[in-house]
């Protein structure tokens, strides 16, 4: 497992404001330094984050990081007429996000995409046969032949207020989401409001602003996010999965695949010139040897994960194939010993 040690010096320019990070300075911008170094022994299943023995736990160490994160999504500055149009905007924005709607917005749009789900799964006979499995220690195998009606019968048996639970999480769940996007709601409403600022002239804000102070325009912007939410929305987007699906292996591999995209790969050390060789070893303070070695082990075991990856399909097949005979022949053995 890899360990993340971010430089003491990181911390301090964290401190610095969006504004500051906004405008154009001479000096150079400060630097945050990120270390990423392999784990000491004895360090195995050690949650640690950045090098500091943290976990989400430790309150200091998921601040550093939510703050470094903050900081590396930064807009340009507005121009001085978009600043002049900011209140315009800023009207536009709280029109088009009021408070609270954000959140209901998402807990809506949840409970849209998993009260089917959620539905299909309480007619499909109460307790799974992975959670069976989990909670009776039986295979797989054994609780996976049960049919819905037995499932239901040792679903009321084991836990009788299986289906209560189930709905009480879903509802946990979906009034997290609710409180997680209010808290991200006054941040899009401000980016929002620069958005138009830069987007739309002084006339448009106007129009914008006297249309939604109309009945209409009032209702409008009140549903504007909320209507995305909708059932009938959700529904027209889900008549694409199933071409979404069919196209998805195409778009992994494209993505996965280096071909085509007519650039070379990485140079290995013998592709150096000599120069390029004594830089790159004085560069990383060791000798020209030890870099080359280490370039070609690395090469090496790069090679060797690509040949697991190619025949990884293979062996799964071999496994499935020797699993198929075990049970073969576990089931003649027992068909002899009852005759």
């Amino acid at each position: 497992m890899k360990k993340y040690a971010i430089a003491a010096a990181a911390i301090g320019s964290l401190a610095i404001s969006q504004p500051g990070l906004a405008q154009d300075t001479a000096e150079d911008p400060p630097k945050v330094t990120i270390e990423v170094h392999e784990a000491d022994e004895g360090d195995e299943g050690e949650d640690d984050f950045f090098g500091m023995g943290a976990d989400e736990d430790n309150p200091f160490a998921m601040a550093i990081i939510g703050a470094l994160i903050s900081t590396m999504f930064q807009a340009d500055p507005l121009t001085a007429d978009a600043e002049a149009r900011l209140p315009q905007a800023q009207q536009v924005a709280g029109s088009l996000v009021p408070e609270g709607v954000y959140g209901a917005m998402m807990t809506e749009m949840l409970d849209s995409f998993t009260s089917p789900i959620f539905e299909m799964a309480k007619m499909g006979g109460g307790m799974s046969a992975d959670d069976l499995a989990i909670y009776t220690g039986l295979s797989t195998d054994q609780t996976g032949s049960l049919s819905s009606e037995e499932r239901s019968e040792l679903t009321a048996i084991f836990d009788p207020v299986h289906e209560e639970r189930a709905t009480a999480d879903m509802s946990k769940v979906t009034a997290l989401v609710g409180e997680v996007f209010e808290i991200i709601e006054p941040g899009m409403r401000e980016g929002l409001s620069k958005a138009y600022a830069a987007r739309f002239t002084d006339a448009e804000l106007a129009e914008l602003n006297a249309f939604f102070a109309t009945p209409t325009g009032a209702k409008y912007a009140a549903q504007s996010l909320p209507v995305q939410a909708d059932k009938h929305v959700i529904a027209g987007m889900m008549q694409s999965v199933p071409t979404l699906l069919e196209r998805l292996p195409q778009v992994v591999e494209a993505i996965e695949s280096n071909e085509g995209n007519g650039l070379p790969e990485p140079r290995r050390y013998d592709d150096l010139t000599p120069s390029e060789q004594r830089r790159a070893a004085a560069l990383l303070g060791v000798e020209q040897t030890m870099l080359r070695e280490s370039m070609a082990m690395a090469e090496a075991m790069e090679e060797e994960v690509m040949i697991e990856d190619a025949w990884e399909p293979t062996i799964d097949e071999d496994d499935d194939a020797i699993d198929s005979a075990a049970d073969d022949a576990a089931d003649a053995m027992e068909d002899a010993a009852a005759e």
